[in-house]
């Protein structure tokens, strides 16, 4: 089963694309890893071009080993985003707590991750052994950049085609995209310390929040 998609200047598999008489081919020569062709085309419609802003795809369609490749990649891209959620959901329920909100809605601190996370900087002092463990615990998540792990995911376009790597274009606000090289195994443990972020978060609420538990598994 071949994937496609209609455009106005024809279809993705058409080579050169319709209105182009003429590409590149590139060979692509980064250290620690294997030495990658492919085709180019730039048009003429702008003075200059992003290179990160290249649409991929491949001759005849994305093949078998590419859907496998995009299952293992998006498998560890959503639990980047699923941990990513837990961090920002840790933040505001200790928001509430800390600021001592009358009400446990989160319509209260209705804000983005940034925004959250100065709002809980600025509680972590040293008042309460709450408070002062807060601050050794927001250090850890500056120390491991967390939040520049989650945005690299989030925010990109991921080059989802096997033999590549976790390749990714990332853009940055008022700025020009780059190219991120990574591999699966960087996206699961940019995963795991998001997960260990929201768990040391979380950890601090300890009675003062509600808990649910499932059942124990049966055997």
């Amino acid at each position: 089963m071949t994937e496609s998609a209609e455009h106005p200047t024809g279809t993705l598999d058409e080579w050169p694309p319709q209105g182009m008489t003429s590409w590149y081919s590139v060979v692509e020569k980064i250290d620690g890893q294997p030495e990658r062709t492919y085709d180019l085309t730039i048009p003429s419609t702008f003075s200059e071009a992003d290179l990160s802003t290249v649409r991929i795809g491949r001759h005849g369609g994305p093949n078998d080993d590419d859907r496998e490749f995009r299952r293992e990649l998006y498998e560890r891209v959503g639990a980047v985003v699923v941990a990513s959620g837990h961090v920002e959901t840790a933040i505001k329920r200790l928001l509430l707590l800390l600021e001592e909100a009358p009400e446990a809605q989160f319509s209260l601190v209705d804000k983005n991750w940034t925004d959250l996370h100065g709002r809980l900087r600025c509680l972590a002092d040293s008042t309460t052994v709450r408070r002062a463990e807060l601050r050794n615990v927001l250090d850890w998540g500056e120390t491991n950049e967390v939040k520049r792990r989650r945005d690299n995911v989030v925010h990109a376009y991921w080059w989802n085609y096997a033999g590549l790597g976790a390749r990714r274009s990332r853009f940055y606000r008022r700025t020009n995209g780059t190219t991120i090289n990574a591999t699966l195994d960087d996206l699961s443990r940019d995963a795991d310390l998001l997960f260990k972020y929201a768990e040391k978060l979380d950890e601090l609420l300890g009675s003062d929040w509600m808990i649910a538990r499932l059942q124990r598994a049966a055997d």
